[in-house]
């Protein structure tokens, strides 16, 4: 890339950062958390107040709405619009209710809240409903349905299955409006949903009511009635109580009517439900004129007279709350909006001054850009001959490193060379000159040329330079086949007890000639899983070497122990020690060679054989040894 197309880069990154920072300077900001949560607690204020002071609600509602817009706090301003709605809906106001509910829906669509969404269109659902519009309730109920099934929402479920009963009990669909009914009703016991479980009993009783089912209609009303009990919602139960005196009424049973209907106006009076006293006094009436007993239906006509009236003076104090809450609103919607008209002149004025300071960023940015580029161009040829020094240092490294790489090469060759000259030695000399002798001391016997009793004796020497020439080749060729990459015996289970004592066996010409005792106190149980020749010409190799340093009369004692994950298996004699530059010797891997109490030769060829082969099975020769008082070689290996 050339130094112009550079340039020419980063002056463009300098114009988008600076374009960037002028959109952000007329931003929206996010809302503060302490402002989430007072709008969030107001929301949840008026939802409750709703019941018991509508204007109360809708103007803490209206302070909510306020404080949403000004910090932009959108989600937080749908709930508002969805609470502003139930209220409208509550009082009559439903065409206002229904432009609420759309504006909170846009809201939660914009937010992408898919439950908010729902709730939504469950409330417009509702309203669609009152109004008569039962297919785009249905549709809309639906579509509800759906979002609380696909996030297994149960209760919500069951409140949809009661809703849409509703609809099929006043279309006189009544087979599915038992179904959905008795759906809702499942779902809410199944999931412990008091709520949703007394609601469909009483719609399942207005059902059984309507088919003139009325001993399953009671059944229903007294189930829902229980339910209402436990939550103590004196409400529920004066609705209840009052379908109970109408069905009392249908089957001509005035007194239990009039007894029922009183039970719900004191329940209905106990939490100021005018519009449910009201028609538990009109149920009394009516019941007491159907009975002839007009001196208590006056009576009782007063209440209704009374509890009318007190309707009528309690909703003109609340229609003149609403008005008032009205008014202010929308002298708060007049000032808010002559200030958001002061604040876009404002913000006009702002970004004016942000783009000029702008533009003169980036023409400032330009000129420190070239400067920049010169500063490189005369930084360009010191780095390049700098670089191009590096690259002759680490040449000058990459050659020291190279021939200290063939110096150590050098060394394994002649490491190599050396051990290729011990081992010529050793076949040429250690394995043919017993060889020879063998030959000569046979063709003396065969030729009768020695007496009887020496030639017993020259066998028996024989014998003892058999054993030592066995173990020598064996010890070569195992060698030679762990050289070899990919040779690799399966590996066994092995009894160490009996390998030791198959070669105490093999040893006992040489153990009995110096009077040596061997004690095998390896536990019988003990095992390992190994490469069993390996294990074998090891663990022979120690003790040979045990017996040829050993004096006689001497022992020697073979012990095992486990410690955590490894096996220690110890071969230990009385012999003559090692000093601890022979110990180093062994160690270093070095041939370590020296002549037995009897006189007896050795290679120098086992020791490192041993070590050799324990590392390659993940072991350790750990050899402890002082002149004059033996040693003990111990094998650690992985259990």
């Amino acid at each position: 890339m050339t130094k112009t197309n550079r340039l020419h880069i980063l002056v463009l990154f300098v114009v988008s950062a600076c374009l960037h920072f002028t959109k952000a300077g007329a931003a929206d900001k996010k809302p503060p958390p302490s402002e989430i949560k007072k709008i969030d607690s107001l929301n949840e204020l008026a939802f409750r107040q709703k019941r018991f002071d509508v204007a109360l609600a809708l103007n803490n509602l209206f302070n909510a709405e306020n404080l949403a817009v000004a910090s932009n706090y959108q989600k937080g301003l749908a709930t508002t619009y969805l609470y502003e709605g139930g209220i409208f809906n509550q009082i009559g106001y439903d065409k206002r209710a229904l432009s609420t509910y759309y504006r909170a829906l846009q809201l939660f669509r914009t937010l992408k809240d898919t439950l908010s969404i729902a709730k939504v269109s469950q409330q417009i659902a509702l309203s669609m409903q009152m109004d008569g519009k039962m297919d785009e309730a249905i549709n809309l109920y639906n579509q509800s349905l759906r979002v609380y099934i696909g996030i297994d929402n149960k209760q919500e479920i069951a409140n949809i299955k009661n809703s849409l009963g509703t609809i099929a009990t006043s279309m006189k669909e009544l087979n599915e409006a038992e179904q959905l009914f008795k759906d809702a009703l499942r779902i809410s016991i199944d999931n412990k949903y008091a709520y949703g479980e007394k609601k469909s009993y009483y719609n399942l009783g207005i059902l059984e009511s309507q088919r003139n089912n009325f001993s399953s209609a009671e059944s229903y009303f007294n189930k829902s009635l229980a339910k209402d009990s436990l939550l103590k919602d004196k409400y529920g139960i004066a609705l209840n109580q009052l379908q109970l005196s109408s069905m009392f009424m249908k089957q001509h049973n005035m007194d239990a009517s009039i007894d029922m209907a009183k039970k719900a106006y004191g329940n209905a009076a106990s939490v100021s439900a005018l519009n449910l006293l009201k028609d538990a006094a009109t149920k009394v009436v009516d019941a007491y004129r159907q009975k002839g007993e007009i001196l208590k239906a006056a009576q009782w006509q007063d209440s209704l007279v009374k509890v009318l009236k007190a309707q009528a003076e309690n909703e003109k104090e609340y229609a003149n709350n609403f008005i008032d809450v009205i008014k202010n609103q929308d002298a708060k919607n007049t000032n808010a909006e002559k200030e958001v008209e002061k604040q876009r002149q404002v913000q006009k004025d702002q970004l004016l001054i942000i783009t000029v300071g702008t533009f003169i960023l980036i023409i400032v940015a330009v000129l420190a850009v070239l400067a920049l580029v010169n500063y490189q161009r005369q930084r360009f040829f010191g780095k390049e001959l700098k670089q191009k020094n590096e690259i002759i240092e680490k040449n000058s490294a990459s050659l020291d490193q190279l021939n200290k790489e063939i110096s150590h090469q050098n060394q394994l060759l002649e490491t190599d060379n050396k051990t290729k000259n011990k081992l010529l030695s050793i076949i040429s000399h250690d394995l043919r000159t017993p060889l020879v002798n063998t030959k000569g001391v046979l063709n003396l016997v065969n030729q009768g040329m020695v007496p009887p009793e020496e030639a017993d004796r020259l066998l028996q020497l024989l014998e003892t330079q058999y054993l030592g020439t066995t173990s020598l080749l064996d010890n070569l060729l195992f060698w030679i086949k762990g050289q070899m990459e990919g040779k690799e015996d399966d590996k066994v289970t092995v009894s160490l007890y009996q390998l030791m004592k198959t070669l105490q066996e093999e040893h006992s010409l040489p153990l009995g000639k110096k009077k040596i005792e061997l004690k095998n106190l390896i536990d019988p149980e003990l095992t390992i899983v190994t490469e069993k020749e390996m294990i074998r010409i090891v663990c022979r190799n120690l003790i040979s070497n045990a017996i040829k340093f050993t004096n006689e009369g001497g022992f020697i004692e073979l012990t095992s122990h486990t410690e955590g994950n490894h096996l220690y298996l110890t071969v230990k004699d009385s012999g003559i020690g090692m000093t601890q530059a022979d110990i180093e010797k062994v160690n270093a891997k070095q041939y370590y060679n020296t002549t037995g109490t009897s006189y007896e030769k050795g290679s120098g060829f086992g020791l490192m054989l041993c070590r050799d082969l324990i590392s390659k099975a993940g072991g350790e020769l750990i050899i402890e040894s002082e002149p004059g008082k033996g040693s003990a070689f111990t094998i650690k290996m992985p259990c």
